[in-house]
């Protein structure tokens, strides 16, 4: 009678991998077409499935690089602008926001960038050394280290509203850059946004969103009753793309947009998604070394020293009470 050897009884079995393994595991497979086809709430559960699913989302879906590529040009400049962020805190908002969660690509939209007070001045120096040039708008002094220092002041009494201090327009070529200001805090003006739908920020660490469930799954936005221009023109804007204006919160308690309760950035509603590592934010400073015809006339020290080593953190884990405001308890299936 013929036996197995002993080395052949316990040698590991050969498993034979499904067709969904060995299609995630493709190094250059149609991934794309797949994800492309999927919704957000869909694309965020296949995400739930694997470490290597979701690591492979999150590269094809969500390349923040890819975003900003056609603002700065090489994967080089785009490094530069993140580690820009992470040193003055600049955070990226408006439709870009909207635009890279929900995959979507709006034409002609502008890329709009918020900056508190005492780091403007860096952001500003960072866009001239990539070649933007600094338009005026119409009431604004034709000088930008002027204009700037009023933005900075009491002095200048802008008209804008909504924690905006003041709002610079950087073009090269065809696209637009717009450096938004902050009176106090850029969380202050997204915050007091037209509408919910476009509270979302990109973050040089990650990409957030106050109110994933209702702006990608339920396509519904409430309206927030805010001081400032523009602010009808701007929900139109959305309505014509397909979102739902809502005047009232729900009275659902377990909704995002239900009774007031405290809520912070990174809560169980919001919806985070990684952007790859930068190095600390001191260890690379090379934007500063770049050849800038800038009408700024401070040094590199100087311009250290306006950055407060308190900000220089991870911009992530800011926080920030927001004006419409759930009940703990039900996580979205977004989340």
């Amino acid at each position: 009678m013929q036996t197995r050897s002993l080395a052949g009884r316990y040698a590991p079995r050969y498993t034979r991998k499904s067709a969904a393994e060995r299609f995630f595991d493709l190094n250059m497979g149609p991934h794309d077409a797949l994800f492309s086809l999927l919704s957000t709430r869909e694309l965020v559960r296949l995400m739930q499935t694997s470490r290597r699913v979701r690591a492979l989302v999150l590269d094809v879906c969500f390349d923040v690089s890819s975003l900003l590529r056609r603002f700065f040009g090489s994967p080089a400049n785009v490094k530069e602008f993140r580690r820009m962020q992470q040193q003055t805190g600049t955070i990226i908002s408006g439709s870009m926001g909207l635009q890279f969660l929900n995959r979507l690509a709006y034409e002609d939209s502008d890329l709009d960038i918020y900056v508190r007070r005492a780091t403007a001045q860096l952001a500003i120096i960072f866009l001239q050394g990539t070649g933007y040039t600094w338009i005026p708008r119409a009431g604004q002094d034709n000088n930008l280290s002027l204009q700037l220092s009023l933005s900075l002041s009491d002095q200048w009494n802008s008209y804008l509203g909504r924690g905006i201090a003041d709002v610079l327009d950087f073009r090269k070529g065809d696209e637009k850059i717009q450096l938004i200001i902050a009176k106090t805090a850029p969380m202050d003006i997204i915050l007091s946004f037209h509408s919910t739908c476009v509270m979302n920020i990109i973050t040089h660490s990650a990409a957030i969103s106050l109110y994933p469930w209702y702006t990608f799954v339920m396509k519904q936005a409430l309206i927030i009753e805010t001081v400032g221009a523009k602010q009808e023109i701007g929900r139109q804007k959305y309505i014509d793309r397909g979102w739902e204006m809502l005047k009232l919160p729900s009275a659902n308690n377990n909704t995002e947009i239900g009774v007031r309760i405290p809520r912070s950035i990174g809560d169980s509603y919001t919806w985070t998604i990684p952007l790859p590592p930068l190095s600390s934010a001191r260890a690379d400073l090379t934007w500063m070394d770049m050849d800038m015809d800038t009408e700024m006339d401070t040094d590199v020290e100087t311009r250290l020293s306006l950055v407060p080593s308190a900000w220089m953190v991870d911009c992530s884990k800011w926080k920030a009470v927001t004006t419409v405001l759930p009940s703990p308890g039900t996580t979205p299936s977004t989340h």
